[in-house]
């Protein structure tokens, strides 16, 4: 129910508010709000004391240790880590006293994103403390083998709570309206365009190591050279970052975008500051790549929050150009970042990845690099078409279909750093990095997706869907066989069996792990969405399941002797059948 246009609030006209009223009288919550219950402070201020809650948990862990035997960290790292771990809170808190609850849920929403991705990389403690690069945290001073202590345990516990904070955030409907849309598109288009620039400056500062050991015992890796945890954690930071600093920037709610680039400061602090003081008070730590671009990027979040909050409120009645709840120009852009996503997929597939110091080893050598170029071209033809204005017919198949991208690069990765670490053959950074970016951009192209798809029903179809209850059995099957299909491997020799979400964990698990989820979504969505778009998402993960079975087939020339086909292999065939049949079911005229 939307506010009457003279129904705004006593503060806003220059009357003295009534201190009973205050909350019905502030400008994020309607009279609507305390009608139906919805008045979201009270949950926000849940989750922000949730964040503080969390932030006391982690910034305490190395007060008790993280590992057993003790490694001390490069510093007394407990009062930074305080500082820094509660400011995300500060921040939410201080804008709840605003009555700014849009810009205290985006702060929540990116601390959250942010703790999840930190917390992935801090699991690492559970599997092997030594490889983990937090100077912060610990300095390793012996090979002797290390084990998980209590501050393991609070770290990873505050990390939880944060994210559970986040997801309470994202439960809470602010109950704004847009009041206050830009002024005009020449100020906005800078700032968006400057926005970017630094998210781009904040993922080059996730993905390389943010310092360099002279130090034997002390580890400092990137991206390419961490343990899969590791790796998980620093690619879900690197999708965050600019994701989050587009969604906040093209918001209609100024005091959202200015509220999701402080949250996006703030958090970046935490990652980077402590790094810095670790640098400068070990002199065996050197400045590394990945600290210089993170730190410039949290500085140009910080001071673009202020013109963003600005931004449109002279002005009520003209909205921005740029002001992106528009379900076409997110299509559009998800066309983009999903075409370029894919083109860069194709060069990673076509460059040598490795190399020998007498040669280089190209595509015709590395049979793991034909399912990554099968998938550059089926994204590139599946979103070019997007970038049409008003053309989002290939949206939903898109918004599946995407998972094969890192499928197929998660499982080059994981063969092509597995060689370079056991063998004599070296990386051909290039190649990596293309591909790298590559699922950068596809998941970046995922969530504007989504985020289109979400505006479309909200504001455009606005067409009642009743559940249909004949495509639920179907769905499920298809869903069972799903799991099994990425659950199992798809292929065995008698010296190798293909990853598989049972049977161990690494950077190939990573794909495994989105494409599940991907589609286990999409099939979810099915029963209550309209045909067409039904048999669409359908059509997407029937291409996700094609690509997962082609893993086999496509390793068999190089691995005939003893090769057979596994269990996942089976269930991804029956399971593309299952989807193909499901989509003609929904695809069916009703009535």
């Amino acid at each position: 129910m939307n506010a009457r246009p003279g129904s705004e609030t006593g503060v806003e006209s220059g009357a003295t508010p009534d201190p009973e009223r205050a909350d019905r009288s502030s400008p994020t919550a309607t009279s609507d709000d305390f009608v139906l219950g919805t008045n979201p402070l009270p949950r926000l201020r849940v989750a922000g004391l949730l964040v503080f809650l969390g932030a006391i948990a982690s910034g305490t862990a190395p007060l008790f240790g993280v590992v057993n035997p003790a490694a001390p960290p490069a510093y007394p790292a407990v009062a930074p880590l305080l500082v820094l771990g509660v400011l995300p809170a500060l921040a939410a808190f201080g804008f709840l006293r605003a009555r700014r609850s849009g810009a205290a849920r985006a702060v929540l929403l990116v601390t959250a994103a942010v703790a999840l991705a930190r917390g992935i990389g801090a699991a690492q403690l559970l599997v092997e403390p030594g490889l983990m690069a937090r100077p912060e945290l610990l300095l390793r001073e012996s090979l002797r083998p290390l084990e998980p202590a209590t501050g393991t345990w609070l770290l990873l516990a505050g990390y939880a709570v944060v994210f559970l904070a986040g997801v309470l955030a994202l439960c809470t409907p602010t109950g704004e309206t847009s009041r206050a849309a830009s002024g005009t598109s020449g100020g906005r288009q800078p700032l968006f365009v400057l926005v970017l620039c630094f998210a781009l400056l904040g993922v080059a500062g996730a993905l390389p190591a943010g310092f360099r050991s002279l130090d034997p015992f002390v580890v400092a890796h990137g991206l390419l050279s961490a343990p899969p945890l590791v790796f998980g954690g620093a690619l879900l930071l690197a999708v965050v970052i600019p994701v989050a600093a587009g969604l906040a920037v093209s918001s209609a709610e100024p005091e959202v975008g200015r509220g999701g680039l402080v949250g996006l400061a703030v958090n970046l602090a935490g990652t980077t500051v402590p790094v810095l003081l670790a640098v400068l008070a070990d002199s065996e730590l050197l400045f590394g790549w990945g600290l210089g671009f993170g730190l410039v990027a949290l500085l140009g979040f910080g001071a673009l929050s202020v013109p963003v909050g600005r931004t449109g409120t002279r002005s009520v009645e003209t909205p921005s150009e740029i002001s992106l709840p528009a379900h076409t120009r997110l299509a559009v852009l998800t066309g983009a970042l999903g075409a370029l996503g894919g083109a860069l997929a194709v060069v990673a597939a076509l460059v040598p990845q490795l190399r020998t110091p007498e040669r280089v080893i190209g595509f015709e050598e590395n049979y793991n690099l034909l399912p990554l170029l099968l998938a550059g071209i089926v994204q590139l033809s599946l979103s070019l078409p997007l970038l049409r204005p008003g053309l989002v017919a290939p949206r939903p198949v898109l918004g599946t279909a995407w998972a094969i991208l890192p499928l197929t690069a998660a499982a080059d990765l994981d063969t092509v750093l597995r060689f370079a670490g056991g063998t004599r053959l070296e990386l051909v950074p290039s190649g990596v990095w293309c591909t790298v970016v590559a699922v950068v951009l596809t998941c970046c192209a995922a969530v504007c997706g989504a985020v289109a798809g979400a505006i479309e029903r909200d504001e455009v179809d606005l067409s009642d869907i009743t559940p249909s209850r004949s495509l639920l059995p179907p769905t499920v099957l298809t869903g069972l066989l799903v799991v099994a299909a990425f659950g199992f491997p798809v292929f065995r020799t008698p010296e190798h069996v293909s990853p598989g979400l049972f049977n161990g964990f690494g950077i190939a698990s990573w794909g495994l792990l989105t494409a599940l989820l991907v589609v286990l979504i999409a099939l979810v969505l099915v029963p209550v969405s309209r045909g067409n778009r039904a048999a669409a998402l359908l059509a997407g993960c029937a291409v996700v399941l094609s690509f997962r079975a082609l893993l086999a087939p496509l390793a068999a020339p190089a691995m005939t002797e003893g090769f057979s086909f596994g269990l996942g292999f089976w269930s991804a065939l029956g399971a593309v059948v299952a989807a193909a049949v499901t989509a003609v079911l929904a695809a069916r005229p009703t009535g």
